[in-house]
């Protein structure tokens, strides 16, 4: 077997990103591009039958091996950061470049992952190079905003990665094991999926039974961008620079529906919170005036598509949040990179300022519509094609989900949380409505054609270099070819239960009922758009989200009741510090030592303290470990 095979696929990712950081300024750009070739090469070379690890204390630690769906999320990952790369091409952004490769090898990590202790290991790897991406964003003229919003990112991506953490401990402690379950189909491709664990039995997590389960989940959900938790994505991603957010859009929120898959396919819950993830996002989406913000406020909605998929769990619903998630990360990045060209260019990012560029900048325009008509799902696209495996999915729930009735005679559905599966059908449609709202009209519309261009255009304006319109041209062929009948092509062969499994059935997404519908939705969503375009006009406001909490709350907490509180304690807290080590002396002898004598007492500073304090719990731990 070729050595190079035999090396994790993330690797090469991981170790461009330290020659990037190393390398000269000539270097650094080719290196950029060549580190994720090599990564999709050795995805697609690496033995499916293969599984690489080693022994770590009691635990076989498996850092490379196929799960279902890792080769289509794994293409994806290094595609973007490919694309991304060239993106950001003609820009001096070593430090950005090197964190992107940090952040993509990561993921893709992160994909490979064959047990817990690994997943985790690289899902924290990923936190930190997405903050040098934001950090990265220093030079520009809002450089010190994102400094501040990297470090409420930081922030909050700790935390979760703790709470997983406490989870993962505790499902080890429970149950003995860190390995990851397998998949397998149930009686149709609309019926649930069967999770098992390494032990053969019923995977356990997606019922939710155990406090573990819990931790874990909420966990994932923070980095999934589920509300209330999910506002650091609109705080932060819009902070980096043109191309950092390119790359930040990518990887977190579709990592988090990765391991949502392999470890809570047909959790309920996941159901409801994917519909409020596409509402909320819609909503804010709606009210917001800067581009980036809308943008990045619609990957909270397409991520609730995903995450109500895992909570269907069959295998179709699996296959369409997987699919939908490849789709997701090219037209989302397709149209950032058509914001990201207009912030480049014009230097301006609301709404506002914006509008008459599509002679000024044709190419950006045409690229960003492609972009706004794939997420909005319009047949010949790609999000028409994977989309429709969710609400397909969702739709079906009600064949097999059975309704159970009570002494009373009172019937309820035995899934959902007994609630009509129904409804999670209906606001996925509605949903669907709404994006072609924020995302399809009005971010083409009041960028590009909201004012009227003038005859010559004083301004200066016009596309941006040659990389950055490679790369959008790039991504939005791929919108196209992934959204041509019968869809979504050669990925339906990538997906986790594909037609060279037993019993999968292939998936068709043109037939004239479903194309008419969908047609009939994005008219009447048209038509309201305009209707309303009065109301829909933005001004100089900003949005508040939950970050309020923990950016002025948080502040308003200390100032009115933590420092009050500490400045009550200070006498008590004074005459302590002060006062044992005076008393000690006395008691030692030490404090009335004569002249000339040897003081048995050195007075020692709290530094010392804390580190001789570390020294020993550093000891303990060693020795515990042994």
């Amino acid at each position: 077997m070729n050595p190079l095979l035999t090396v994790p696929p993330a690797t090469y990712m991981l170790i461009g990103a330290l020659v990037i950081a190393a390398s000269p300024n000539k270097l650094y750009k080719p290196i950029s591009l060549l580190a994720p070739l090599m990564t999709l090469a050795c995805i697609w070379l690496f033995p499916e039958d293969l599984r690489l690890g080693f022994e770590w204390l009691d635990y076989r630690l498996i850092v490379a091996q196929f799960n279902l769906p890792t080769k289509a999320f794994a293409t994806i990952f290094a595609t973007m950061a490919f694309a991304g790369a060239l993106f950001a091409y003609n820009q001096d952004r070593k430090v950005e470049l090197a964190g992107a490769m940090l952040y993509a090898g990561s993921a893709v990590g992160v994909t490979f992952a064959g047990d817990l202790i690994t997943l985790f290991l690289f899902w924290e790897v990923m936190a930190i190079g997405s903050t040098l991406v934001i950090w990265s964003a220093f030079n520009e003229p809002w450089g010190d905003a994102a400094r501040k919003a990297g470090q409420r990112y930081v922030n909050v991506h700790l935390v979760g990665g703790a709470i997983m953490m406490a989870g993962i401990a505790l499902h080890v402690v429970d149950t003995g094991s860190i390995a990851i379950p397998h998949m397998q189909i149930g009686a149709s491709m609309t019926e649930p999926v069967a999770m098992i664990g390494a032990d053969g039995q019923p995977w356990a997590l997606p019922q939710l039974d155990s406090p573990a389960a819990w931790l874990i989940l909420i966990g994932i959900l923070i980095n999934a961008g589920a509300p209330p938790f999910g506002s650091w994505l609109p705080d932060a991603y819009p902070e980096a620079s043109a191309s950092g957010t390119v790359f930040l859009s990518a990887f977190t929120t579709k990592t988090s529906v990765y391991v949502l898959i392999i470890l809570f396919a047909g959790c309920n819950l996941l159901v409801w919170v994917g519909a409020l993830m596409a509402v909320y996002g819609i909503v804010y989406a709606i009210l917001e005036n800067d581009m980036r913000r809308i943008l990045a406020y619609s990957i909270v909605n397409q991520v609730g598509f995903m995450v109500c998929a895992v909570g269907v769990g069959s295998a179709l619903a699996i296959n369409g949040a997987t699919a939908h998630a490849f789709a997701h990360i090219i037209y989302k990045a397709l149209l950032l990179m058509s914001a990201g060209s207009v912030l480049y260019v014009t230097g301006k990012r609301k709404c506002t300022d914006l509008g008459g560029l599509y002679k000024a900048m044709p190419v950006t325009m045409w690229c960003g519509i492609i972009g706004a008509l794939a997420i909005s799902a319009v047949p010949l696209t790609s999000g028409f094609t994977t989309k429709s495996m969710i609400t397909d999915a969702a739709a079906h729930v009600s064949d097999w989900a059975p309704i159970v009735y009570g002494s009373d005679g009172e019937g309820a559905w035995a899934t959902l949380g007994g609630l009509n599966p129904s409804i999670a059908w209906f606001v996925l449609v509605a949903a669907s409505a709404g994006v072609f709202l924020h995302a399809g009209i009005k971010f083409p519309w009041f960028v590009f054609f909201q004012k009227p261009a003038p005859e010559k255009d004083e301004r200066g304006f016009k596309d941006p270099p040659w990389n950055m319109q490679a790369a959008m041209i790039l991504f939005a062929l791929a919108c196209v070819v992934i959204g041509l009948p019968p869809g979504p092509g050669p990925l339906y062969d990538i997906l986790p239960f594909n037609p060279g499994n037993a019993g999968v059935e292939h998936y068709h997404a043109y037939n004239y009922a479903h194309v008419i519908n969908q047609l009939q939705l994005l008219l009447f969503a048209g038509l309201a758009f305009f209707l309303l375009l009065n109301m829909l006009k933005r001004t100089l406001t900003i949005t508040l989200d939950a970050d309020w909490f923990y950016r002025r709350g948080a502040l308003l907490l200390w100032r009115w009741i933590l420092y009050p509180i500490l400045l009550a304690m200070e006498p008590f807290h004074t005459g302590l510090i002060s006062g044992v080590p005076k008393a000690a002396a006395e008691n030692f002898g030490a404090g009335t030592a004569a002249a000339g004598e040897e003081r048995t007492y050195r007075p020692w500073g709290v530094g010392r303290t804390v580190l001789l304090l570390t020294i020993i719990l550093f000891v303990l731990l060693i020795l515990n470990l042994f």
